[in-house]
């Protein structure tokens, strides 16, 4: 034994010592940007006063101040393929996370108006622990100045993927993440997703988190967020005309919805790939609207090709367009109608409204089979502090002398009393509370025993979770002719990372973790598989920033590869 490790450990320190020019070429180039009291420089002037100066550094990451203020006039685009990173700085106890708010630019027709993305992206982005807000807050005014999304990627730039990890996005009139550049990866993770759209300067198409448009996507993954307020969807991938690209992996787990209006669906998930699993949300008015009987809604619900009894498209809070061959988990989801969500539906029965209607389609049931009777629960539960439920705005749009059930709703109509309960990045970043009763099913009823929704408000449970791999592995592909172990993406990574490896025949299967000194650190597999290939999240949260490598056997099958953390 003593001997195999003293012969691993030299393995290691030989490797490392080959990889070290690499490694010398990958360290990161860090410029501290000031906020704007000191600089008197936009964001977006710093963004390209440095990329001129020093070209697009390639390991470039720019770290804002905590707990200041950052303002971007202009849209920026990280043109030319290059990687835009942005981070707080280390985190110093009692010391809040920077701001950036888009303010007015002060030229065109309308100076007021703020720009209409913050970044609009031609390479990848990776942001963590940042605010962004869609206006200048501190004028409540320019609410009614407020653009179209936060983050843009264009579709001259397929391939390019989109990191947020520990952020809040706020206040976009369309929608706060948009890629109509077939990305690789989009994830957000231990995020705030709040205050989607404005009928003031939109309409109830607008409002979603993150739309895909009808492009085709390899990975989106949303974990453990927040997401607060939206008038649209959650999601939104749908084919305007034709085949839409498929969303090839779906990975919607452990996050907590809250009031939401739900126009157009809540996760509208168009052509789907091989795997979709959507599992342990906890959902609180989730559809506010209800089911209904309204054309001009139902008309963007016809991916599923169901109808409903009148001959219209069915609604859904889930749908996509139907295949035989995406493989859907759809399990331990909980939900709640609050008792104004509720009033609501109550009062508007005569005029067609069915409640909170059905979660997914009849195909996406009949895919789950005897599974679909643990996809969604319904319970009774309170959230201690969120946002009022936009029943004002729904009776609005519901309203003759509103906007008369109509997606362009007249604005001359329209003023800021009937607006959702829109609050402040202040709100949501210091009072926002979506704690519930341990006493509740919700709270021991997520895989592993674990609360449903973001863990990010049991902190506990969350490092217990992250310390347990529970149903971490996932099956993801057909059976693969030969043994395989993939490239970790993203590389570098903070603070997890994806792994992917092949079993060609059934095998005893051992994925580990090693430092540089060849310790094993972290023991991520270790069972019988059947053949398939398989993807695994791991989570390094628990480990120090360097370089690690990973390490697949299966029967006589062994390979190792190298991953960089960084912190």
């Amino acid at each position: 034994m003593e001997v195999a490790m003293r012969s691993n450990r030299y393995f290691f320190v030989v490797l490392l010592i080959l990889l070290v020019p690499l490694v010398v070429l990958g360290q990161e180039s860090i410029l501290r940007l000031p906020p704007f009291t000191v600089s008197g420089k936009y964001l977006n002037q710093q963004l390209q006063d440095d990329t001129l100066a020093n070209g697009k550094l390639p390991n470039r990451v720019y770290v804002l101040e905590r707990g200041r203020l950052y303002l971007a006039n202009a849209v920026f685009n990280n043109n030319g393929k290059w990687t835009l990173r942005l981070r707080a700085n280390d985190t110093i106890p009692g010391v809040p996370k920077p701001v950036i708010m888009l303010y007015p630019t002060g030229t065109g027709t309308n100076p007021q108006n703020p720009p209409g993305n913050l970044f609009v992206l031609q390479g990848d982005l990776y942001m963590k622990n940042i605010i962004v807000t869609g206006y200048y807050e501190p004028v409540d005014s320019n609410r009614n100045n407020m653009q179209g999304a936060l983050i843009n990627m264009p579709a001259a730039s397929p391939g390019s993927s989109i990191y947020i990890d520990s952020c809040i996005l706020s206040n976009s009139n369309g929608n706060h993440i948009r890629t109509d550049g077939a990305p690789r990866t989009v994830k957000v993770t231990n995020s705030i997703l709040a205050n989607m759209g404005y009928i003031g300067r939109s309409n109830l198409g607008g409002g979603k988190a993150i739309d895909l448009r009808d492009t085709s996507t390899d990975s989106l993954i949303v974990v453990n967020n927040t997401i607060v307020n939206w008038q649209d969807r959650v999601i939104r991938h749908y084919p305007l005309s034709g085949p839409t690209g498929p969303l090839k992996y779906l990975l919607f787990d452990h996050n907590t919805l809250v009031n939401g209006m739900s126009y157009h669906g809540m996760l509208s998930l168009g052509s789907m790939g091989s795997r979709a699993i959507i599992t342990n949300n906890l959902l609180l008015d989730p559809f506010c609207l209800g089911n209904d009987t309204d054309a001009v809604r139902q008309s963007e619900f016809v991916p599923s090709g169901e109808k409903d009894k009148y001959g219209f498209a069915r609604m859904n809070w889930i749908f996509s367009v139907p295949n035989d061959t995406t493989k859907w988990t759809i399990s331990n989801n909980f939900y709640a109608i609050s008792d104004s969500g509720q009033a609501f539906y109550n009062s508007f029965a005569s005029a067609g409204v069915t409640g909170e209607g059905a979660p997914l389609t009849w195909h996406i049931n009949s895919k789950l089979g005897k599974d679909s009777t643990n996809a969604f629960t319904k319970v009774t539960m309170t959230l201690n502090n969120v946002p009022a439920l936009m029943t004002k705005m729904s009776r609005w749009y519901r309203w003759v002398d509103g906007g008369n059930k109509t997606k362009n709703t007249p604005t001359s109509k329209w003023n800021n009393s009937y607006d959702y309960d829109r609050r402040g990045y202040v709100y949501f970043r210091d009072t926002l509370n979506c704690t519930y009763a341990t006493t509740s099913v919700a709270y021991t009823g997520a895989t592993g025993g674990f609360p449903a929704g973001d863990l990010n408000w049991f902190p506990t449970k969350k490092a217990a979770w992250l310390a347990n791999p529970v149903s971490a592995v996932e099956k993801v592909d057909a059976i693969p002719q030969t043994f395989s172990l993939g490239q970790n993406y993203p590389n570098p990574f903070n603070p997890s990372t994806v792994l992917t490896f092949s079993v060609a025949k059934s095998s005893q299967v051992v994925l580990e973790v090693f430092n540089v000194l060849g310790q094993p650190v972290a023991k991520l597999v270790d069972e019988a598989m059947t053949p398939g290939t398989y993807r695994y999240e791991f989570n390094a949260s628990v480990l120090s920033s360097g370089i690690y490598f990973y390490r697949l056997r299966a029967g006589e099958y062994v390979q190792t590869m190298k991953m960089v953390l960084t912190k």
